[in-house]
């Protein structure tokens, strides 16, 4: 891999054979501590970055990266398509449309489809914080598309 560079035998290697000596390659080694902490610091960092490239908004993707950062050994944590219902409106005499409604449902306002969200996260019972729930599927979902958390312990 190009970036697995090993900092402490590359000092040693690139010291010339006379100088090896243990106070010598203890000093350098010292000396290249803070290289070391960055260079991990980017590896961790571009982990990360591959991770969250290979993530998408997509409902598998999404389920997974949800799963992987909050119920890693159960993964209870489900995508579920919203519900989307049409309204049913009443007409005025004067529109001369039937009177007869059939049954009609009360439902919360945001069920119904022009004024619902796209998708709900099935928490499952998972413990977690809303405001982390709610910034990893910020993160991945799509721009124009709501989202409600439910059943978060």
């Amino acid at each position: 891999m190009k970036f697995n560079i090993d900092f402490n035998k590359l000092v040693v290697l690139l010291l010339p054979t006379f100088m090896r000596q243990p106070r010598i390659i203890a000093y350098l080694r010292s000396a290249i501590a803070p290289v070391v902490t960055i260079h991990y610091n980017f590896l961790v960092k571009r982990t990360d970055d591959h991770y969250k490239l290979d993530h998408n908004w997509q409902v598998c993707y999404l389920e997974a990266a949800l799963n992987d950062r909050f119920d890693i050994s159960e993964r209870r944590i489900k995508i579920v398509e919203g519900d989307q219902f049409e309204r049913k409106y009443i007409y005025t005499e004067g529109e001369q449309k039937p009177k007869y409604l059939g049954t009609l449902f009360i439902r919360q306002s945001s069920d119904y489809s022009d004024d619902s969200f796209d998708f709900t996260v099935d928490m499952n019972g998972v413990s977690a914080d809303i405001y982390d729930v709610e910034a990893q599927v910020k993160f991945y979902k799509l721009e124009a598309t709501r989202f409600n958390i439910i059943n978060l312990r």
